[in-house]
């Protein structure tokens, strides 16, 4: 089973929430996560975490309106665990997801799996620029695509 708890965020001019999945068990990792203000670093909880850490994360960001979505969605790709593939794909299926969202999910598909992820890009390649420009890395197998996120 796992727990939700939702708070709101802190003067978010966006409205975005605070989810902490998993229960206590991740209850500081979250804390962690949400109290970053560097962006190459704000990951680094949820990738520290390891895979442990997939199941909660991929309950949160189904949240569309989850604060710093779009580095939990990254930091999946990061833990590599094969369990976070449907979220993603949900994620990336979705027309109704903002484009970024979806481009972020296929590049953690893509460092999960590169052939799932080359796949994938194919296929949606047409829908977006964005998910154009991922497609024709994910042809050349750019490092940036897999390589941490504070280089």
């Amino acid at each position: 089973m796992i727990l939700l708890y939702v708070t709101t965020a802190k003067a978010d001019h966006n409205n975005h929430k605070e989810y902490y999945p998993g229960g206590a068990e991740f209850t500081e990792t979250w804390k962690k996560f949400y109290a970053g203000d560097h962006e190459p670093e704000l990951d680094d909880p949820l990738i520290e975490a390891g895979k442990a850490m997939t199941l909660a994360i991929c309950e949160a960001i189904k949240h569309k309106d989850m604060r710093y979505r779009r580095y939990a969605i990254g930091a999946l790709g990061y833990i590599g665990d094969m369990r976070a593939l449907p979220t993603l794909e949900e994620i990336l299926k979705s027309k109704e997801e903002i484009y970024y969202f979806r481009g972020d999910a296929l590049q953690a598909i893509y460092q999960i799996d590169k052939s799932l992820g080359k796949k994938y890009a194919n296929e949606y390649a047409h829908e977006h620029k964005y998910l154009k420009m991922l497609q024709e890395h994910m042809q050349m197998e750019s490092k940036w695509l897999t390589a941490p996120t504070g280089n």
